[in-house]
């Protein structure tokens, strides 16, 4: 597949290296393509691209939302909203309120939306089908999850069925054995409320190699 990621932090070229790997096409889309850390994983990783949110977006059979929470809007409305019609769309984003973890070890999701991230991406997006996934672990976790306790789970949700199974299958390529669909993207609330379990537990710990799993009898 032809694999867009929206987003050149850390989050997105750790995905971006998986699904090269794995033998995808892969274009990363940036509001800056010069940027030293990105031209330095280009170098390394030759056969990807990189190009402008709307060149990405275009580029994409799935496009997979990787920007900062406070830029994401934005981020979507450089790549064209057209770019994105009848395309799944993977929101690995959450909505943090972009201040850091308070005196506690908790960072807070932005206080004051009615809706979800999931759900304002999907509004932004109604012609595509977005499925919140990997939103809920570091990007150190994300590919090839091997755990000595077991097995961990990815919880993801969203309204189109297809959708959620294909991105099963991308999470699959990635190595999550136990993908947990938790329904419609309305649930995105909650498994944003999971990312800042993950991060107090490591603001707490100074660890970050922990992940959540789902214990069936």
């Amino acid at each position: 597949m032809k694999i867009a990621i929206l987003g050149s932090g850390d989050v997105g070229m750790t995905l971006a290296g998986a699904f090269l790997a794995r033998g995808h096409q892969v274009m990363i889309g940036t509001r800056h393509t010069q940027k030293e850390g990105l031209l330095d994983w280009l170098t390394a990783h030759p056969a990807a691209q990189a190009g402008t949110y709307s060149e990405t977006a275009a580029f994409g059979d799935v496009v997979v939302l990787c920007t900062g929470w406070t830029g994401t809007k934005a981020a979507i409305e450089m790549a064209g909203i057209w770019n994105f019609k009848k395309k799944i769309v993977i929101d690995v984003t959450n909505p943090l309120d972009g201040k850091g973890p308070d005196a506690m070890g908790r960072l807070h999701l932005s206080a004051g939306n009615a809706q979800s991230g999931g759900e304002q991406v999907q509004n932004w997006l109604q012609e595509a089908h977005v499925v919140k996934a990997l939103n809920s672990i570091g990007n150190n976790g994300m590919i090839a999850p091997s755990f000595a306790e077991g097995t961990p789970a990815m919880f993801i949700a969203g309204n189109d069925d297809l959708a959620k199974l294909a991105v099963t299958d991308i999470l699959g390529q990635l190595g999550w054995k136990d993908v947990v669909d938790t329904g419609g993207i309305a649930m995105s609330r909650h498994l944003e409320s999971l990312a800042v379990i993950w991060c107090a537990y490591g603001f707490r710990t100074g660890t970050w190699d922990h992940a959540f799993a789902l214990l069936r009898k």
